[in-house]
């Protein structure tokens, strides 16, 4: 047992003896049972010194506070980030996808996407005296022509996977080596079929489905290098029979199909994708005049791309290619529009009647994306008598209403769109046929942080506009709240570079977003009381809104004409 064990049994005893006994008993026991006096705060407060030192005062004590407060660190460090205490401004949180791609940070680099993304594994396969494949070309093949896409995809190689699951047994041992090694035809959509429905027979007795009458599945047609052998048209393309199944002829795997004359007109002319292919419907059922399809024609020669004219066996692969959605039979195959990444618009520089525009500060992208979105650092504006309107859409959900308001803002003369990338509705084939080809023309971003991109715009001098219900600005204070009159009589693009922020169609802007703006802005609702019509659609919304932002522009283009002024054309 130890002392202090002894000491505290003994305790309760040695407070029930005699005084006299006690100090006896004190003076016996080892110094270990001396009992601890803890220093008073006054004592704790003095330095330390051979005769003590002196007392601090209340001056002294909050001057020693405040030095010690200048020493600590003024930023967060956040919880799972890395220590940023001696480079805070090297090390800015980036996302999981930016890391991956980003040469300088050790983030996915052993993983098998990256080695299939940056070529190493065919490179150790070619170490290994595996002899690949060459990569497949013709109307059926999927493989992607990116830069630093070479090889076999990631889902290239899991569907080879599970094709080959289903032909072997499950006592064997999937190779890749094997897997990659294979030939290009054994990895097409029937190579895989067959080994599907191989599997399945096997599993039940050897009885196939298609022997017994079923007619779910004609059986699969034989397919060299992606186009059909009976049926090929001697152009790379192919004869397809009313009978058969539709199959999307794709070049690349992120290949986009453009639909409508003005958009594939647009796409055409602007060159600001890579195009792939045109079809054109030349069908008897059409009402398109002949000189549409040479007009088109001729603008797909001038670019360089491939045409295929299709009759009326071609209209179901056409509706296919469309989504059943109206064509005016004029197809595109192409990349996706450019749209880089953006963190803030940039200060207006003091010769900007000379050279009319604004930088713009782009967020981090991996190679990969700046190879197909482009680095742009400065945006042209069209007249230098007024200062840019730049429109930022916020959680726009219906394809429909983004393309209007892309066709609005580009036809009223707004000088750049970005749309933010959370809850929002993309630049998919349904909003670029809404746009009518004003896409095409716009300079598009996307913000990944919006109230990031607020702040750091309005440090560089910009003014920001939410927009708001009325409700919401009846609340608000009337020193932010203005509605369209105001700006119309205000002309804010005469003196300053604007924002307008346009939100959701049922929520409207995030509060945390209101805040962050320097004026809120709404649309007076003129109608009748109890007419039960509150609200507009964002599409006119945003048309109202920039058109009382542009009023002041379109006043400002007047001509001379025989010593009279007399306005121009304008858009109201």
């Amino acid at each position: 047992m130890s002392l202090s064990l002894v000491y505290r049994a003994a305790r309760p005893s040695l407070l029930s003896t005699p005084p006299a006994l006690r100090l006896s008993l004190a003076a016996a026991l080892p110094p270990v049972f001396t009992p601890l006096r803890h220093a008073s705060r006054s004592e704790q407060t003095r330095p330390q010194g051979e005769e003590g030192g002196k007392r601090l005062t209340y001056a002294e004590r909050q001057k020693a506070r405040r030095e010690l407060a200048a020493q600590r660190p003024t930023y967060k460090i956040r919880k799972g980030k890395k220590d940023i205490t001696q480079y805070p401004d090297e090390h800015k949180p980036q996302t999981r996808r930016a890391r991956f791609y980003d040469p300088d940070s050790s983030f996915g680099k052993k993983s098998l996407v990256y080695q299939l993304k940056t070529g190493q594994l065919s490179d150790d396969l070619k170490a290994l005296g595996v002899k690949l494949p060459p990569p497949a070309t013709g109307a059926f093949s999927r493989t992607s022509e990116r830069p630093d896409l070479r090889g076999p995809t990631r889902r290239s190689v899991r569907k080879m996977a599970r094709g080959r699951r289903g032909r072997e047994s499950r006592e064997d041992v999937l190779d890749p080596v094997a897997e990659l090694s294979r030939p290009v035809d054994d990895i097409s959509g029937s190579s895989r079929r067959e080994g599907f429905r191989g599997a399945r027979e096997e599993r039940r007795g050897g009885d196939s489905f298609r022997d017994a009458g079923s007619k779910r599945y004609a059986g699969p047609r034989r397919v060299r290098s992606g186009i059909d052998e009976d049926r090929s048209d001697g152009a790379g393309g192919f004869k397809p029979h009313r009978d058969d199944p539709i199959s999307i002829p794709y070049t690349t795997a992120a290949s986009q199909f453009l639909y409508g004359k003005s958009v594939v007109a647009a796409a055409l002319r602007r060159s600001r994708r890579q195009l792939y292919k045109l079809y054109i419907y030349n069908g008897a059922n059409r009402s398109q005049s002949p000189s549409g399809n040479a007009m088109m024609q001729k603008l797909a020669a001038r670019k360089g791309v491939p045409t295929t004219i299709l009759g009326e066996e071609g209209l179901r692969l056409m509706d296919k290619l469309a989504n059943s959605r109206p064509h005016n039979g004029f197809v595109l195959e192409a990349s996706a529009l450019p749209q880089p990444p953006l963190a803030a618009l940039g200060p207006i520089a003091d010769d900007y009647a000379s050279k009319p525009g604004y930088p713009v500060v782009l967020a981090h992208q991996s190679a990969e994306d700046a190879a197909i979105n482009g680095t742009p650092s400065f945006i042209d504006a069209p007249t230098p008598a007024h200062k840019p309107l730049f429109v930022v859409l916020d959680r726009i959900l219906d394809p429909g209403n983004l393309g209007a308001i892309l066709r609005t803002v580009s036809f009223l003369g707004a000088t750049g769109v970005a749309i933010t990338n959370k809850a929002s509705s993309g630049l998919t084939p349904v909003a670029l046929k809404a746009a009518s080809g004003a896409a095409e023309t716009l300079a598009l971003f996307n913000i990944a942080s919006l109230q990031h991109f607020l702040r750091e715009s309005r440090a560089n001098g910009w003014t920001v506009y939410a927009s708001v219900a009325e409700e919401r600005a009846a609340a608000a204070k009337q020193m932010r709240c203005v509605n369209v009159a105001d700006v119309e009589r205000d002309d804010p693009l005469k003196k300053e570079p604007c924002i307008l922020v346009i939100g959701n169609e049922g929520e409207g802007l995030d509060m945390q977003v209101v805040k962050r703006a320097d004026f809120e802005v709404n649309i007076p609702n003129l109608s009748p009381p109890g007419s039960g019509v509150d609200s507009l659609n964002v599409s006119v919304a945003a048309g109202l809104l920039c058109s009382a932002f542009l009023r002041g522009v379109a006043k400002s283009r007047e001509i001379v004409v025989g010593g009279e002024e007399a306005e121009a054309e304008v858009l109201w």
